[in-house]
């Protein structure tokens, strides 16, 4: 199966959940934490944000720079987790590197989306591929440096989510997009 044609059997979708009504309770307990370390500020520091305080949270938790002019994302720090889930390292990398494109694609406007409000955002994403649909929860908290502009994300996946399935979806995306890539390039002479 082609790259063009493997992409196209794969959609990708969100759900906006409301933050005060999140039925996740680990998210729950991550949005009042970061509540309590934001005080009267619309975001805290990341220095507020202590690991420590966060152990049982740190697999899942990336946290992402902002980048202006153009609005672009860079990670600082993914979890263990999250890693094993994608089946490679993302630190360092764009959201927009994120297979399968569309995927990457909807995450980017999700960070957009919540620079543009300063405020968290959670969102259940939808993952359907040709044989099954997985899904996760994931909530975004802005970080701000000077109080006034978000300087960093910091994202935090459910606990309640399949990571099994999910690993599975993103090592068969990532096969399939790879394995197009050498044929494509064959049928076109190169």
């Amino acid at each position: 199966m082609g790259q063009a044609a493997y992409s196209d059997s794969i959609q990708v979708d969100a759900i906006e959940l409301d933050v005060a009504a999140c039925p996740y309770g680990d998210l729950v307990e991550i949005h009042g934490y970061w509540t309590a370390k934001r005080g009267d500020r619309f975001a805290p520091r990341r220095a507020d944000i202590d690991p420590v305080d966060l152990v049982g949270f740190l697999p899942r938790i990336m946290l992402a720079d902002v980048r202006t002019d153009p609005l672009e994302f860079r990670y600082r720090l993914s979890g263990t987790g999250i890693g094993n889930v994608h089946g490679q390292e993302v630190t360092g990398r764009s959201p927009r590197d994120l297979a399968p494109p569309a995927f990457g694609d909807l995450i980017h406007g999700h960070y957009c989306a919540a620079v543009a409000r300063r405020a968290p955002m959670i969102h259940l994403i939808m993952l359907d591929g040709r044989d099954s649909t997985r899904s996760y929860a994931r909530l975004i908290l802005p970080l701000s440096e000077d109080g006034s502009a978000v300087t960093m994300l910091m994202t935090v996946d459910s606990k309640e989510q399949n990571s099994k399935a999910l690993k599975t979806f993103f090592s068969e995306t990532r096969a399939a997009i790879e394995g197009a890539e050498p044929r494509m390039l064959k049928a076109v002479g190169l």
